[in-house]
């Protein structure tokens, strides 16, 4: 296996654990004592990793909260700026397709391996017509003891941290279809072609700070 493709299979699996352990919620049950964090639905993985992964989108995101909320304004015109003055939307950007239902990749290997290594459980009920729905991931006490030793000790996870305290501190109370419906009103999200990489929406970022804040991008 080359190290490119190593490299990338290493990323898929820190994002989305990142991924399922900030955003999942307290759990408790005596039956599974060694679940301590419980996330629902894979679409919302989904749509999260999205964000993580197209930074112009997430800059664009944020840009529409601060036309509704002035108070949040100022804040967010630094965060997009620094997003943009650190070539985010071209150095962190990683493609997704479009499917049926917006923005998708498998990610049944990388749930697999965080089974494997006990970070996380997952389970998942059939509906009539056999499709598998209400999947549910549960992020085990191996997990947590392990992040809380490491997280401090490994500056590669810095970025992945940050951002995802980012999007959960914006976007932390949406659902997967909520994030979805969201996504969906950008035209070149929208019109892509079934099983095309979404394209990048830069000039359009730039196009609407202009707008909020009177200045260049």
């Amino acid at each position: 296996m080359d190290e490119q493709k190593n490299v990338r299979i290493y990323k898929d699996r820190l994002r989305i654990f990142l991924i399922l352990y900030f955003f999942a919620e307290d759990y408790s049950e005596p039956s599974h004592p060694s679940y301590k964090k419980l996330f629902k639905s894979e679409v919302r993985i989904q749509k999260i990793d999205f964000l993580l992964r197209n930074p112009d989108y997430l800059a664009f995101e944020l840009l529409n909260i601060a036309k509704k909320e002035s108070a949040k304004s100022s804040g967010i015109k630094k965060i997009v700026t620094d997003i943009f003055k650190s070539k985010e939307p071209t150095i962190r950007r990683l493609e997704m397709e479009r499917f049926f239902f917006g923005a998708y990749e498998d990610i049944d290997d990388v749930i697999g391996f965080l089974k494997s290594i006990d970070f996380i459980d997952f389970s998942s009920k059939k509906s009539t017509n056999l499709k598998t729905i209400e999947k549910h991931y549960f992020i085990t006490s191996t997990a947590i003891n392990k992040m809380d030793d490491n997280i401090s000790a490994l500056p590669s996870l810095k970025w992945y941290v940050d951002r995802c305290l980012l999007i959960k501190e914006y976007f932390g109370d949406l659902s997967g279809t909520q994030l979805k419906v969201a996504q969906y009103q950008v035209e070149e999200y929208r019109d892509t072609s079934y099983k095309k990489y979404i394209g990048s929406i830069q000039g359009l970022v730039v196009d609407e700070y202009k707008k909020i804040y009177n200045e260049q991008l």
